[in-house]
């Protein structure tokens, strides 16, 4: 039997709204593309299941009023995931690093790559209202930093100023830049190089492998927008399913050929491919403001919530007794929410319960969610595979299948972006020839949920009056 401690791994990072994480995964030679050569034991066969193969650690991050974020606290919450994962003695199984970051958001550094403003996340509206934008947007957020931090600093994604504390290299990868009016033209002395999500922005500096345990000289892959390395992480590189990515925030994502015209998507973060993202609302977030506020013994610290949301499943029945949840804490989030778009509960009555606002919450997000895919992805999903910390609710997975008609399968890896970020780091490093290696090593399903006909009435009344409320509340 072979050491499995003694097997070379993979790293995934992923910088969330609220949290960051890393993980490793365990390399075996039966997928290695480059073997012995790539530094894989020759001969070591599989390894077993993801259980056996993903180790992951977890680091909260503060964010300031405006929901912005400290880059040295952040970078000091992934050196402690790392450490965590890895442990000291480790260093020298690491192949390669793949990176994933929330967005539009960006921090602005100078010429020496001190960071001279904070991570200005997508919910700090205000460069959206100096911008007069409809939502969060990367050229918003640029424009405003730069009247901040002054015309001579760069600015780059949170991932990417983890890349140049990795490495000391500067750079944006060419999905995120794919989203911007930038990639029409123009020359911005206040962008870094752009380098596909793939391949390698840099390498680990010795500096960076002493703070970290990342072997020296490993590849730095470099990454993209955790949506967009969500759906890798889910297996999403073919039309057909979708990814359903719940966090603080839900995303919902597609693939098509680079040619469909009916998919107006961004560049994918693997070759040759296109992805349609749609943001869909503040799901997570409202749930977790929803139990401080109705179950505050629940919702305090980090609590796992699942067995109080199958309760509340189970106390209540399907359309909330005709109570509506808008999900839009945050504001907009799309175009057809309307400029004026907000968080509220509709048609609350006296009669209701604490129980039945929970359930309208949850209801409410998986209307918003149908709402995006019929909008948006008018040539239909197959199935939503689900990650992020919402795939943990059985409760919620099956709304969401009831409420869109569409099955939805748990990714056994919940943490999609790690598992995408491993899949690029090991493009990056050699150990996979292309995307579907390593999908095809990284990605497996947990649980699949089927669409429950009986609830198809009374969802159907919840969504027009979603929809309609939608309508005139965003006006």
């Amino acid at each position: 039997m072979p050491d499995t401690e003694a097997l070379p791994v993979l790293v995934g990072i992923d910088v969330g709204t609220t949290a960051v994480k890393a993980c490793t995964w365990r390399v075996a030679d039966a997928v290695a593309t480059g073997g012995a050569a790539a530094g894989v034991p020759a001969g070591v066969a599989a390894v077993g299941s993801a259980a056996e193969r993903y180790r992951s650690a977890r680091r909260l991050v503060s964010v300031d009023a405006n929901g912005d974020q400290d880059p040295d606290e952040v970078w000091q919450a992934v050196v402690e995931c790392l450490r965590e994962v890895l442990g000291r003695g480790d260093c020298r199984r690491v192949l390669g690093v793949g990176l994933a970051g929330h967005g539009p958001s960006l921090v602005a550094v100078d010429s020496g790559g001190r960071a001279v403003s904070p991570v200005v996340t997508w919910m700090d509206r205000r460069p959206v209202v100096a911008a007069g934008a409809a939502g969060p947007s990367f050229e918003a957020t640029a424009e405003w930093l730069l009247r901040v931090a002054g015309q001579e600093a760069c600015v780059l994604q949170p991932k990417d100023y983890l890349v140049f504390r990795l490495t000391g290299e500067r750079c944006i990868d060419a999905s995120a830049f794919s989203c911007t009016s930038w990639a029409a033209g123009g020359r911005f002395d206040w962008l870094p190089r752009t380098v596909e999500c793939w391949e390698t922005a840099g390498v680990v500096s010795p500096e960076a492998a002493t703070a970290t345990s990342i072997t020296p000289g490993a590849p730095v892959a470099a990454g993209g927008v955790d949506a967009f390395v969500e759906a890798l992480g889910a297996g999403i590189i073919q039309p057909g399913p979708a990814c359903d990515s719940t966090g603080t925030s839900t995303c919902i994502s597609a693939a098509c050929g680079a040619g469909d015209s009916r998919c107006q998507g961004v560049k994918h973060v693997v070759p040759q491919m296109s992805l349609c993202v749609e943001p869909v609302t503040y799901s997570g977030g409202s749930l977790a403001w929803a139990m401080s506020v109705l179950m505050p013994g629940a919702g305090q610290g980090n609590a796992d919530w699942t067995a109080v949301i199958a309760d509340v499943a189970s106390r209540t029945r399907p359309g909330a007794d005709g109570l509506v949840f808008i999900p839009h804490m945050t504001g907009p989030r799309s175009e057809w929410q309307g400029p004026r778009a907000s968080g509220a509960f509709v048609g609350l009555r006296a009669g209701h319960t604490r129980f039945d606002m929970v359930r309208a919450v949850l209801e409410g997000c998986a209307y918003s969610m149908r709402e995006c895919v019929e909008r948006q992805m008018p040539w239909g999903v197959s199935e939503f595979r689900a990650v992020g910390s919402g795939a943990r609710h059985d409760a919620w997975l099956q709304i969401k299948a009831d409420v869109t008609g569409t099955p939805v399968v748990r990714m056994a890896i919940r943490e999609g972006a790690l598992a995408g970020a491993v899949i690029l780091a090991g493009m990056a490093a050699g150990v996979y020839g292309d995307a579907r290696e390593g999908v095809e090593d990284v990605v497996q399903c947990d649980r699949r949920f089927e669409p429950a006909a009986a609830s198809v009435p009374e969802y159907e009344a919840g969504y027009r009056a979603f929809c309609e409320a939608e309508r005139e509340l965003g006006r």
